[in-house]
């Protein structure tokens, strides 16, 4: 009768262990789930304003940026914008799964960026190609290699018919997955400036939504529902011929099949903005959904359907008067040590 009775005993307490394993490793991989979800997590855009090294590149103009150019540009300096990028992308609550980049130099100051204050911290991975841009700036992409796994990466070209001397920014792709099963198409781009003037520089804007626009009807030709997601400084108002015509953005209440929606439609009709002219805000950066993100119809969706504009205090610069614009590293040249004179923009994903 002992035995039998120790018999039971030893079978409950196997059975109770085994029970407690099996329910530990039941948390464990919600835990690991939970981990490896997009759900939560951001999509972030922010040009950070010439992130140069201090290095002179012969083949671009970018002596300007060397200790000894006119914005005297040392390690110290170089070190401080490390530090403001990677705190300006730390201050979006949601941690970014994606973060497009504008105005990076090469390959070692993303290297730099990434082994650098909190973004050190993270398992993120980039994707960049040099472009025949005269300063050497260009697009780029950070990714969180935990969430989002590239199947594919180009550098789009951005030319001008019948001009060989045009060189400006090409247009970042990248196809990939979230968590392992959602495909997702991503663009990053910076269009050509309004410095000599928006009318005199408008047809290089429109021919980079031809271009873009092209690609798009491409992916929606083999998926009218693909997940695809535009981020970039377009150097246009949502409301201008090259995203509202030729690229088809437009605001929340899209009409026809193949419209794209301007997640920050309605910041720019309420007068808000990423960056300053004059004293004017203007929404030149901005995030651009296909129909399905929109509608959560294809496994990924954007909470309230909609995308902030990160105006912390931190980003910010008072006037005296009490206006404020982008707390930017320069001023024409005289050296503020800011952050950039663009705010960064950024969706939250479920």
């Amino acid at each position: 009768m002992k035995n039998y009775l120790l018999l039971i005993g030893i079978v409950a307490c196997f059975t109770q262990c085994e029970m407690t394993d099996t329910n530990k490793q039941n948390v464990d991989r919600k835990e690991q789930m939970t981990e490896r979800s997009f759900a939560g997590r951001s999509v972030v855009f922010y040009n950070v304003e010439n992130l140069f090294d201090t290095e002179d590149d012969p083949h671009t103009n970018d002596s300007d940026f060397t200790p000894y150019g006119d914005y005297n540009w040392d390690e110290e300096r170089y070190q401080t914008k490390l530090d403001r990028i990677s705190e300006a992308i730390d201050l979006v609550k949601e941690k970014p799964v994606l973060i497009g980049l504008a105005e990076v130099e090469n390959h070692k100051v993303l290297e730099d960026l990434l082994n650098n204050g909190p973004l050190s911290q993270t398992t993120y991975k980039y994707i960049h190609y040099n472009s025949p841009d005269q300063r050497g700036i260009d697009c780029a992409l950070l990714y969180d290699s935990r969430l989002f796994t590239v199947e594919k990466s180009e550098k789009i070209p951005v030319k001008l018919p019948n001009n060989l001397h045009f060189n400006t920014r090409d247009i970042l792709y990248v196809k990939g997955t979230l968590s392992g099963t959602v495909e997702t198409h991503i663009f990053v781009n910076h269009w050509s400036s309004r410095r000599e003037g928006q009318i005199e520089t408008e047809h290089k804007r429109l021919r980079a939504a031809e271009i873009l626009r092209a690609k798009v009807d491409e992916i929606l030709n083999q998926d009218k529902n693909a997940n695809i997601i535009i981020l970039g400084d377009f150097n246009d108002h949502p409301t201008n011929k090259s995203l509202r015509t030729v690229l088809r953005a437009k605001e929340s209440g899209y009409s026809s099949e193949g419209d794209l929606i301007n997640l920050l439609y309605e910041e720019h009709e309420e007068g808000e903005g990423t960056s300053v002219h004059q004293r004017e805000w203007a929404v030149l950066d901005q995030i651009i959904v296909s129909q399905s993100v929109y509608d959560n119809s294809s496994k990924l969706g954007i909470v309230d359907r909609d995308a902030e504009i990160l105006r912390e205090d931190d980003l910010l610069y008072t006037y005296h008067d009490g206006g404020q614009k982008p707390n930017a590293t320069f001023g024409g040249r005289k050296y503020y040590g800011g952050y950039s004179d663009h705010l960064p923009v950024y969706i939250v994903l479920k």
